[in-house]
């Protein structure tokens, strides 16, 4: 609550205009002074005399215009919210306006925006000066800490040149609760570190020696009560002659409270202190680091910032009170905060705008993530009691690399798109490029029709045989799904995997094919044909999650298949994500009896020491491997390696993706177990892979 009146300067050449606005800040429940001024001269004068709390400007003034006013502004008070009133602005000279240091700027057609408007700049402004005041106290406590670093005041400790303390003085015992008596000839490194330290510390102390100049160092050190205290030392050497030293001289200061304080001016700087989350300088740094790594390690497509405004909090605020507007905004931000991975940032990016930046591996996701985000919102709150309240939100969207390649940029675009978002009477979301639209529908679709695919039981599976290579015997399948679609015909999962594991209907679709798969190798030996294994595989989605082995009981159960006729293949990557996990989950999968191969192997970076705890019972070498063996010595040694490390580990070793003759002998030769492939077969229906396995029988008891 203010104690006096805001002091408002407007510089505005139109009385009626100045009446209007002091109304409606009136109206709001501010009590104002304000004073007008039309030319430079006046503003000035005002600026020093008047004092004011926040400027108000229109941007078109008969004697300079509203820019100039603004570094005027600047230049004389600095720290005054500076903002734009005006009845027209258009987005280039709002966007030149907030570059050149305005707060906002407020349509006239629009003045009910301006009351919220300047008690959030008045809030910035108030927490700027606390940052301003934070950091002189911080230098003012350095430039102290520097003066007592010279003085009796700081801690004092002289080592021989084993590191027993020999003198320990007044500072050091207030300091460390112990008394030079106590910590007399006991080494430095047994009285103030944990034990598993010691060995550390005592290395790093007899390295000293290789020392010429005085040596600086913070370490952080236990006191007689336990407790951890950081101490910045400088460490000179008294020798006895040009080779050995004497004893070494230790001056420090306790710096535990200007790293406390640096902490706070830190948490001050870059959260807000309504939510706890990052605000919008922590939010440019982040972004900035996340295309800094995109640009590294090309890793996704894109990354989207989502800037979502909550309009009705201000509503809320004005019908029920800042209190349960308050509990809105926390709940907001924990719908939005449990939505988003840890590789996401979501910010507090204004009074009822949060921020969102979303490294994603397809630009299309981001329609997904919007919908993702409305639904969450879109729920009703539950506040203090009062009956359930409905949040209406828009959206503004920018995608980097399109929209812009520096944080800033994409801000900007984001804050435009939002800007045309809540201009729109029908519209929630406005992506910055409108182009990217006709794409972010098309995928929509796709997800649409692939969740028709699975009610309307438009999936099929395809079978692709597996040989055994020192027997010339097909002992297994592998299960793999397509799309038969009606209007594109039969789809590769390529095409249709990626979405359904991001949108969550792999989970769905891997329990069918699993379903599947087990009928028709139950089908197969019903038929008189020898048993085979029929590989299946498991996706990251499907392998994180809690009921797995539940599921996988519950369909052998369910089919009759014997769990020792059932493979299941874990991508290198998968298994190598969670690796104590993964050891678990397996071992509780090999506990039923099923088998466990590792899918397109040497594609990842394995931990051996993990692969031989691993429970698996075969690898799979990625057909990439494999398809120049004939034509290239580097891909027969990596090859050569991968058998040898599976016999190592006494694991089966299947290739994939073996085209010709060539291919199958070499591997072969090295000793490979098994092969699949085109030169065997192309995956077939379940009717074609019928057909062939009775044949490849007949062919064998003849």
């Amino acid at each position: 609550m203010r104690r006096n009146a805001l002091k408002v300067l407007m510089i505005e050449d139109d009385p009626h205009d100045v009446e209007l606005t002091r109304r409606e800040l009136t109206r709001s429940g501010l009590t104002c002074e304000v004073q007008a001024v039309e030319t430079e001269h006046e503003l000035v004068t005002a600026l020093v005399s008047f004092t004011p709390d926040v400027v108000l400007c229109d941007f078109s003034l008969p004697t300079f215009d509203g820019l100039s006013a603004l570094v005027v502004a600047r230049n004389v008070a600095p720290n005054t919210p500076f903002m734009f009133v005006s009845g027209t602005m258009g987005e280039e000279r709002a966007i030149k306006a907030l570059k050149n240091g305005a707060v906002d700027y407020i349509l006239k057609s629009n003045l009910a925006r301006l009351p919220s408007a300047v008690e959030r700049a008045l809030q910035e402004a108030h927490q700027k000066r606390i940052r301003q005041s934070m950091e002189l106290a911080l230098q003012d406590e350095r430039n102290l800490l520097s003066a007592i670093f010279d003085t009796t005041g700081a801690l004092g400790m002289m080592l021989d040149h084993q590191g027993r303390i020999m003198r320990f003085n007044q500072a050091a015992e207030r300091t460390t609760g112990f008394s030079a008596e106590q910590v007399q000839g006991r080494y430095f490194w047994d009285m103030f570190f944990p034990a598993d330290e010691v060995s550390a510390r005592q290395e790093d102390f007899f390295s000293w020696r290789q020392q010429t100049t005085p040596l600086q160092y913070q370490s952080s050190w236990l006191t007689a009560t336990g407790e951890q205290r950081e101490i910045l030392w400088l460490t000179t050497f008294l020798q006895q002659d040009a080779h050995a030293v004497l004893s070494y001289i230790c001056s420090g200061i306790d710096i535990t409270q200007w790293r406390e304080a640096e902490d706070r001016l830190y948490r001050l700087s870059n959260y807000d202190e309504s939510t706890g989350l990052p605000n919008r300088r922590l939010l440019r740094d982040r972004l900035d680091q996340d295309i800094s790594r995109f640009q590294r390690e090309k890793r996704g497509t894109c990354i989207a910032v989502m800037l979502v405004d909550i309009h009705d909090l201000l509503t809320l605020r004005e019908s029920l009170g800042a209190g349960i507007s308050g509990i809105a905004l926390m709940e907001v931000s924990r719908r939005l905060t449990q939505l988003l991975s840890h590789e996401a940032t979501l910010a507090r990016f204004g009074d009822t705008c949060f921020a969102l930046a979303l490294p994603l591996q397809e630009q299309a996701l981001s329609a997904l993530w919007v919908q993702e985000i409305f639904n969450a919102l879109d729920q009703p709150y539950t506040l203090d009691g009062h009956p359930a309240i409905y949040l209406a939100s828009k959206m503004g969207v920018a995608l980097y690399p399109d929209d812009g390649v520096h944080s800033e940029f994409l801000l900007e675009a984001a804050e435009i798109a939002l800007h045309r978002a809540m201009e729109h009477p029908v519209e929630r979301c406005q992506f910055y490029t409108p182009e990217f639209n006709s794409q972010v529908r098309e995928r929509l679709q796709l997800v649409s029709q692939l969740r028709q695919a699975i009610e309307k039981d438009q999936l099929v599976l395809h079978y692709q045989p597996q040989l055994g290579l020192s027997n010339g015997a097909i002992v297994g399948v592998e299960a793999l799904v397509r799309w038969q679609h009606p209007e594109r015909g039969l789809v590769s999962p390529q095409h249709f995997i990626g979405i359904a594991e991001e949108t969550g209907l792999i989970l769905s679709i891997g329990e069918w094919v699993l379903r599947t798969a087990c009928l028709q190798a139950i089908h197969w030996q019903q038929m008189g044909l020898p048993p085979l294994m029929m590989a299946v595989n498991l996706s990251a989605k499907q392998f994180s999650q809690d009921n797995l082995v539940m599921m996988i009981q519950n369909c052998l159960r369910d089919t009759g298949l014997a769990a020792q006729y059932l493979e299941l293949e874990l991508t290198e990557s998968v298994s190598m994500e969670s690796p104590e996990k993964s050891i678990g989950v397996m071992c509780n999968l090999k506990a039923m009896g099923v088998r466990l191969s590792i899918d397109d192997f040497g594609t990842g970076y394995s931990n051996l020491n993990y692969l031989k705890r691993f429970p698996v019972d075969q690898l799979k070498i990625d057909r990439s491997f494999v398809c120049d063996l004939a034509t290239d010595a580097d891909s027969v040694a990596l090859v050569r390696s991968i058998i040898a490390l599976g016999r190592s580990l006494h694991l089966e070793v299947l290739a994939e993706g073996v085209e010709e003759q060539a291919q199958m002998d070499i591997m072969r030769s090295h000793g490979c177990d098994k092969m699949q492939g085109y030169f065997l077969s192309k995956p077939l229906p379940a009717a074609g892979c019928t057909t062939l396995l009775q044949q490849h029988a007949n062919r064998i008891r003849s």
